[in-house]
């Protein structure tokens, strides 16, 4: 059989596969590459760090293509003060903890972060930054509430959910948390395992809640826990809830 040109048809349907075969292989040769895995960190901006205080960024990274088993290599540089690595290695369902400490940089400064990832030849970047607000005063009012709402919740915790691992000898680092913000007080908590942070409302009875939240520093990006005080001054016992999609940070 034979088209209007004269050409046989099984010709003409053979330089069209061939065509649409070479146009194929064109657009795959020049398709961008991009690394087998992305690098994330979080949060992207930290619009309250006092001078004397610690920013504490997580750091993990999720695969894009096949899984490997190989651990990312990461390095991490702040446009001043100091950035600390909990790790230099990470690898999918990790995170890293990144502590930036802004001692000696001027009040009013933005803070440019800069996190690198490296695995068999492939590089990803994050950036982030923080804003230097002023030192966190001492005597630290808001600590002294903060382990207050803390110790409302221990108790509780040991005794309602041992399946935590928190007892009365674990061990707690204060960090300072959104010290400028008003209304709503934060404190965080660390413990080798665990991030717990406090958030309480500054309201009159009956709006006097308290809230806590706890993530697991090394394994998740997000809460797993939390629970509330319904009001700190009528004493309502701590209960359940939904933990936040995100860690307030």
């Amino acid at each position: 059989m034979q088209d209007r040109t004269g050409c046989p048809v099984a010709y003409v349907v053979a330089l069209v596969a061939v065509a649409v075969a070479a146009l194929t292989l064109s657009s795959c040769a020049f398709a961008p590459s991009g690394p087998s895995f992305a690098l994330r960190v979080a949060p992207s901006s930290n619009a309250d760090l006092a001078e004397n205080a610690v920013g504490v960024f997580l750091v993990s990274v999720v695969e894009t293509t096949t899984s490997s088993a190989q651990p990312v290599r990461l390095d991490a540089t702040a446009s001043a003060g100091a950035a600390t690595l909990s790790a230099r290695e990470v690898r999918v369902g990790e995170v890293v903890e990144l502590s930036i400490t802004p001692d000696g940089v001027p009040v009013g400064t933005v803070l440019q972060i800069t996190v690198t990832a490296r695995r068999d030849g492939e590089d990803d970047v994050a950036v982030a930054e923080a804003s230097v607000t002023e030192p966190v005063q001492a005597p630290d009012d808001r600590l002294v509430s903060g382990i207050e709402v803390r110790d409302a919740f221990l108790p509780w915790l040991i005794a309602e959910h041992p399946e935590l691992g928190i007892t009365a000898d674990t061990t707690w680092t204060a960090i300072p948390f959104r010290p400028h913000i008003l209304v709503v007080s934060f404190y965080v908590f660390q413990s080798p395992e665990w991030e717990l942070l406090v958030w309480w409302h500054i309201m009159i009875p009956p709006y006097d809640w308290a809230r806590m939240s706890l993530r697991r520093r090394f394994s998740e990006t997000a809460p797993s826990f939390a629970a509330e005080i319904a009001s700190r001054s009528a004493g309502s016992p701590p209960r359940g809830i939904a933990p936040p999609d995100e860690f307030h940070r």
